[in-house]
């Protein structure tokens, strides 16, 4: 429990360098990466119960996802995002769960945090 409170508060505290660094690894990883790892972090960010995306990050998400272009590098870094905001945990074990990609991208977010 300790330890998702620190990254919650982590991620509060998230800088824009430190949001960009994610951007850009987040550019790095292969198409079935992001393939496979967008529809789980979607789903986790429209099940959230937290309703923190009413903002400019979830109009962005909802025209991605009505355009069909979620599953995108810029759908991956928007429901990084996302998925930081809402439910920090919940996205990592995502990533781990996922393929090689999504699992370096894992280690890559944490150290930046």
């Amino acid at each position: 429990m300790e330890q998702i409170s620190k990254i919650e508060e982590k991620v509060e505290q998230l800088t824009d360098v430190q949001r960009s660094e994610i951007y850009e690894y987040a550019r790095r990883v292969s198409r079935e990466t992001i393939e496979e790892v967008c529809p789980a972090l979607l789903r986790l960010a429209l099940e959230s119960e937290k309703g923190k995306l009413k903002n400019q990050l979830g109009m962005v998400i909802f025209h991605l996802q009505k355009n069909e272009r979620i599953n995108t590098v810029i759908g991956l870094q928007k429901l990084l995002d996302a998925a930081l905001i809402v439910a920090p945990e919940e996205m990592f074990k995502i990533l781990e769960s996922a393929d090689e990609g999504a699992q370096e991208l894992a280690k890559k977010i944490k150290s930046i945090l």
